[in-house]
């Protein structure tokens, strides 16, 4: 997982660790929260990252709510995710798929959770800021399954490739399609395994760890925290511990600032997130049909 340079690339240490804050969203579901905090509000264009599980999902789900500004997305490691919106969609996606809206100018959707053979359900949804230009858009939506993600094995790391392009890496690209440059990977790694990431330097990139213990750059990272890299460099993760790491790289283009942020809503202005609010209150954003709550 080495991308061959005509130099030898800096190697990237961790410029920032952010300890994740337990928080409760929908009908009880508790969640570890990584962005945005005081200390980092983004990572490349992602603004917003919790993770759940693995665990039993709660039988009330996430019911109906709005989003505007943002492009959401929703990858599962296991256990399955029923969503529906606004737009008259109801997909189940598996383990390993993933689902992603791009809000424009505003819609709705719900979610109902479910544990996979053993119950237990493990997730992530990120947001990112979407261009401006996309803020009085339509809104959209797509999902994928795990099969659609490239995926190279290597010395005992496996690297799922979720979004964007990763030339010299994997071939191919990501299924989640987002409309700002961007870079989201699932790395898996055994005990003792260790893996060079080659970099875009225009990038803001982070590593969250999901599951296990890491080593960034030689510095010990733990579940459910977020490293902010180091910008311009490549990175080496490797796993510390004794269990299989889990981990996202994610980051991309630098999300324009202000960003705002109002409940589900993310624009560069309190007139424009107003506007959201007065949308959603008055209808413009559609109705979720035939959620099963």
């Amino acid at each position: 997982m080495k991308a061959a340079r005509s130099n030898v690339a800096a190697q990237a240490g961790v410029a920032l660790r952010i300890a994740s804050s337990r928080e409760s969203v929908g009908a009880g579901v508790l969640v570890m929260r990584a962005l945005p905090t005081p200390r980092l509000e983004a990572v490349g264009p992602f603004v917003f990252l919790d993770h759940f599980g693995p665990a039993i999902p709660p039988p009330g789900g996430v019911p109906p709510h709005p989003h505007a500004g943002i492009e959401v997305i929703s990858y599962l490691l296991s256990g399955e995710n029923r969503h529906y919106d606004s737009l008259g969609n109801a997909t189940i996606v598996g383990a390993g798929g993933a689902q992603w809206i791009a809000s424009g100018r505003g819609m709705q959707h719900a979610e109902m959770m479910r544990g996979g053979a053993d119950g237990l359900m493990h997730s992530v949804q990120l947001w990112a800021r979407q261009p401006e230009a996309l803020d009085d858009a339509p809104p959209s939506y797509g999902f994928s399954t795990g099969e659609a993600a490239p995926r190279v094995e290597k010395a005992g790391a496996v690297l799922r490739l979720l979004s964007g392009d990763w030339p010299g890496v994997v071939a191919g690209s990501g299924p989640i399609r987002l409309h700002s440059p961007a870079l989201l990977a699932h790395l898996t790694l055994a005990p003792g395994a260790e893996v060079e990431l080659p970099l875009d330097p225009a990038f803001e990139m982070g590593i969250f760890v999901l599951a296990g213990s890491a080593l960034i750059g030689g510095e010990r990272v733990a579940r459910d925290e977020l490293a902010l890299l180091h910008p311009g460099a490549d990175a080496t993760l490797a796993n510390a511990g004794d269990e299989p790491l889990e981990a996202l790289l994610l980051g991309g283009a630098p999300a324009v600032r202000p960003l705002l942020f109002r409940g589900p809503f993310v624009f560069g202005s309190n007139a424009r997130i107003e506007q959201a609010y007065a949308d959603f209150r008055a209808g413009r954003m559609g109705r979720v049909e035939g959620a099963p709550f």
